[in-house]
């Protein structure tokens, strides 16, 4: 088995994708997360970097994830200034974080 991340859904044929939710949640299509980025409401410039992590045995697709990388709090249901400012102070890096 192989593990690997990913910057683009299109790494990934959609019918291997679309096989690991069974329940066909929508947030978790590939049609819908290939939406997203071919226009462009995530990647660069907006705050939300797409990234997803793998695993194959062979040729076939086994589990996999999505995030989004941020390196703020905007356009989120709770802002966690105060988490980030604590982080800040103690010398600790926030962001990027993987939401």
């Amino acid at each position: 088995m192989q593990s690997g991340l990913h910057p683009s859904i299109h790494a990934f044929q959609a019918s291997q994708w679309d096989a690991l939710n069974p329940s066909a949640y929508p947030g978790l299509l590939h049609g819908f997360l290939s939406a997203l980025e071919d226009s462009k409401s995530v990647g660069e410039g907006t705050g939300w970097i797409p990234l997803y992590a793998a695993v194959k045995d062979g040729d076939a697709l086994v589990g996999a994830m999505v995030c989004f990388l941020k390196s703020d709090s905007y356009g989120e249901y709770v802002f966690d200034w105060s988490w980030a400012d604590a982080y800040h102070r103690h010398g600790l890096n926030y962001y990027p974080k993987c939401v």
